[in-house]
């Protein structure tokens, strides 16, 4: 795969994705890792248009172009298995991005834990009422998805900061 060419893409055309391609993703979630192999990631699958309108609207800033988007995952964690909650769903996060890409979707992360509605509701609450979800779950992020309608330039060396990177040490 071509790690350089992954982007986030927040424009998407108007075409749904075949339900092969999303449960084709949904197998790379559900076999992320995660902390004790606590199995603790949940995922909610949103193809109705009404809660993707809603959920654009669900943190303050950051999630307006999630409207008309064709496909919303929500990634959960369930607190009650794992004390790994974030790095469980960061992982699972990554994994549906980087195989939405590898299948010729385009995707963009939605932080939602912490985040705040233009009103100061949790976003996260905003998302479990509307969504049903139970009070053991956090919900980490939203995984945007579709065919993109944007294109962006793949990264080249000239973004690579090794610079960032130590070796044995600080």
């Amino acid at each position: 795969m071509d790690y350089m060419s992954r982007r986030s893409i927040r424009k998407y055309l108007n075409k749904q994705i075949e339900k092969e391609k999303v449960d084709d993703i949904i197998r790379t979630a559900l076999v992320a890792p995660t902390g004790r192999n606590s199995h603790s990631t949940r995922f909610i699958v949103i193809d109705d248009k009404d809660t993707i309108d809603f959920l654009s609207e669900v943190r303050e800033h950051g999630s307006s172009f999630v409207k008309g988007a064709p496909l919303v995952i929500g990634v959960l964690v369930d607190t009650q298995k794992t004390t790994t909650a974030l790095s469980d769903g960061s992982i699972a996060a990554f994994g549906i991005q980087m195989r939405a890409h590898e299948l010729g979707l385009g995707s963009c992360w939605v932080h939602m834990h912490g985040r705040t509605a233009k009103d100061g509701q949790l976003s996260e609450k905003i998302f479990k009422d509307r969504l049903n979800v139970p009070e053991n779950y956090m919900v980490m992020c939203m995984i945007v998805i579709g065919y993109p309608d944007e294109n962006k330039p793949k990264y080249t060396e000239k973004d690579i900061d090794f610079q960032r990177v130590s070796y044995n040490k600080f």
